[in-house]
């Protein structure tokens, strides 16, 4: 049988809207699912930059706790004559007689006060306006891990510690070259010198003080970088750092975490037995007897431990959220602070800091 051919000549009108209703619900199918991926995957970055700079906050104040009051060989104890000013530059027995109070806090009586500042210099760099409400100001005392080497060079105007395990000195650089002094022979000629470090006073280590507070904005535009009215109003954990600039020593700002609303600490005091122990010289046994929110300076020179709670929010918004939650950020009365409505996204992030150099001191040997 000879095969009948059918010629297809085109499509009807009809068929022709039915594909085209049929793409078009494919189209709005698939760009649905691609927003809302998109939307997912932002959501999930912010989520993990949130955690990320949380846990770096909780890290970074811990890490520098636990280093503070380590001033090298030094051991010998300070008498506390008065309470020290944090951004003290310029004396150096000042600078010195603070190191008895490796750690000193203002604490904010609630979420919408600032810690009184009132009486030191901080004032100038971390004025109202630069200062968050409701957040601790901690300060911390240390000196570097690492020694100046021979042949580095003594920056100009920073503060150094020199210090053996019964006497330490401030000292500031001079810009030259920190050289060793040679052992000379009866003629003036200079010895073999194998072991170099025996040849000075003491090592030598940068004095570094910080001091870190919570400012109202990421990158303020200021002098100094302090917050004015027109920058950005992410809240950021930032510290203070006594360094020389041009030769003279100041407290420099340095933002270091983004989206950190408060931080808040609480500090473990080892105050018992009250008697000197003739081992260590020192009250206490390095065991915490007491967690204080509020410490006194007395109580401070005392403390060993330390609970620090920071809560990390968003720097970004999220679209159809809002926060309502409330948030505590430790273990005493008035820690406990109620979102304002917004659409950031927040959590708590807390660690427990053992303050080992300050911990360890006290320690009575078994």
């Amino acid at each position: 049988m000879p095969r009948i051919h059918i010629q297809q000549s085109g499509l009807s009108l009809v068929e022709l809207m039915i594909a085209m209703a049929l793409g078009l619900i494919i189209m709005i199918a698939v760009g649905g699912l691609f927003i809302n991926s998109s939307r997912s995957n932002a959501e999930l970055q912010k989520s993990a930059q949130q955690i990320e700079n949380g846990r770096y906050a909780a890290e970074v104040l811990a890490d520098d706790l636990k280093h503070a009051g380590y001033f090298g060989e030094f051991f010998a104890s300070i008498a506390l004559a008065a309470t020290p000013d944090p951004c003290e530059t310029n004396s150096a027995t000042n600078l010195y007689n603070a190191m008895a109070l490796p750690v000193q806090v203002y604490r904010a009586p609630n979420f919408a006060t600032r810690p009184a500042i009132a009486g030191t210099t901080c004032g100038a760099v971390i004025a109202n306006a630069n200062l968050a409400a409701g957040s601790d100001v901690i300060v911390v005392r240390r000196a570097s891990t690492a020694t100046l080497a021979d042949g580095a060079t003594a920056v100009s105007g920073d503060a150094y510690l020199q210090a053996n395990s019964l006497s330490a000195e401030i000292q500031f650089g001079n810009g030259a070259a920190f050289t060793y002094t040679a052992n000379r022979k009866a003629d003036g000629t200079a010895t073999t010198i194998v072991d170099k470090t025996a040849l000075r006073a003491a090592p030598t280590r940068k004095y570094e003080v910080h001091v870190y507070f919570i400012a109202p904005c990421s990158q303020g535009s200021g002098a100094g970088g302090l917050c004015v009215a027109g920058d950005d109003t992410i809240p950021t954990l930032k510290r203070l750092e006594l360094r020389a600039v041009g030769g003279a020593r100041e407290m420099t700002i340095v933002p270091l975490v983004e989206g950190i609303e408060y931080l808040k600490a609480e500090w473990g005091i080892d105050d018992q037995p009250a008697a000197v122990n003739a081992n260590t010289g020192m009250t206490g046994d390095g065991v915490v007897d007491s967690y204080k929110d509020t410490p006194s300076t007395a109580e401070l020179t005392n403390a060993v431990a330390a609970k620090v709670f920071v809560l990390a929010r968003n720097t970004e918004p999220t679209s159809n959220y809002l926060d309502d939650k409330t948030y505590t950020l430790g273990t005493v009365a008035g820690t406990t602070t109620a979102a304002t409505n917004d659409r950031f996204k927040r959590h708590v992030f807390g660690t427990d800091v053992r303050l080992m150099n300050l911990g360890g001191r006290k320690e009575i040997p078994e």
